[in-house]
């Protein structure tokens, strides 16, 4: 089942089953057998919420809101293509300024370049299983990529986020 499979019908037709299967069970006991009809709102409402949270659970859509898309090799080329621009661009502007610079600049964009050359390394070599070290190495990639561009605040959408991300931000 997918999460474009989950239909609301689906979750009735659960919990119809649901009732039947303690009616048959209510009967054999000798206790007063439950019916669909008979259901009070609150025990229906109840038996709803159940019955969609398993179905959300099946379906995937959990699976969507609570884990990050894994980027695919065009997401990992575009924010490798941008972090090699925005740090192009930060070298060039430095030189620029020649030593009118703060102390230790270098040394933090050399830190960075490490950093970001790590995880990329992560990404790029990750084997099908998807781990938790892949995860963290795409989430600092997809930080340094919005923390070096120079004009961050314009832009609406990250070109290299992975389809269903906003699943997972929105879950």
């Amino acid at each position: 089942m997918t999460a474009g499979d989950y239909l609301p019908d689906d979750v009735t037709a659960l919990l119809k089953k649901w009732v039947t299967r303690e009616r048959e069970a209510a009967k054999e006991t000798g206790d007063r057998p439950v019916y669909w009809s008979g259901l009070s709102d609150r025990k229906r409402a109840a038996l709803y919420a159940e019955g969609h949270h398993f179905f959300r659970l099946a379906s995937g859509i959990m699976l969507e809101q609570c884990v990050p898309p894994r980027p695919t090799a065009d997401n990992i080329a575009a924010i490798r293509d941008h972090i090699t621009q925005c740090c192009e661009h930060l070298r060039e502007a430095a030189a620029a300024r020649g030593d009118l610079l703060p102390e230790g600049l270098w040394d933090q964009l050399g830190t960075a370049e490490q950093r970001i050359a790590m995880a990329l390394d992560i990404v790029e070599n990750a084997p099908a299983e998807w781990s938790r070290e892949a995860d963290a190495a795409w989430a600092e990639l997809a930080r340094w990529a919005r923390n070096l561009e120079p004009n961050r605040a314009s832009r609406h959408r990250d070109p290299w986020g992975p389809e269903g991300w906003t699943t997972y931000i929105n879950g």
